[in-house]
């Protein structure tokens, strides 16, 4: 994988995987509470997927990624899952930082506006460089009974 295509890959993996800081584990439970807005339990969802991505957990991540995952780079569910892999193998310190996300929820569909810093170093600099992004990503979800998934994400259009 080049350079160009790394930081491509990273910038919208793991800005698009993200959302607002926590150190909290993730609590299936206050997910599901009804009482618990949309807005919010896409906010924790994405808190989730950030300490997965940092943690270097793909799994974690995929967890909240829908298997009708399709973007406009022509990626589905298996091939973002082999990109993860190839990031998470490449890279190490995954730091990422957000500002809080801009959630539009419409139904059982949201649309989620994602502002980024992102920062890792490479398991071999001298394949890979140093990554230090910043910027913005559009994610979609979709709701399944009481669950958010992850169906698409890739630069605002």
């Amino acid at each position: 994988m080049n350079q160009k295509a790394i930081h491509y890959l990273i910038c919208f993996l793991v800005a698009g995987l993200c959302g607002c800081q926590a150190q909290s584990p993730f609590d299936l439970g206050r997910i599901m509470n009804p009482r618990m807005s949309d807005e919010e339990k896409i906010t924790l969802i994405l808190e989730d997927v950030q300490r997965g991505m940092e943690s270097q957990r793909v799994y974690q991540v995929l967890s909240h990624v829908s298997r009708a995952y399709s973007d406009k780079d022509g990626r589905d569910f298996a091939a973002l899952q082999e990109d993860l892999n190839t990031l998470m193998k490449n890279y190490r310190n995954i730091r990422i930082t957000r500002t809080p996300p801009r959630i539009e929820v419409r139904g059982n569909k949201a649309r989620v506006t994602d502002t980024f810093g992102t920062m890792a170093e490479p398991v071999r600099p001298d394949l890979f460089p140093p990554v230090n992004l910043q910027g913005q990503v559009m994610l979609m979800m979709e709701k399944v009974g009481d669950n958010w998934q992850i169906i698409e994400w890739g630069p605002i259009s």
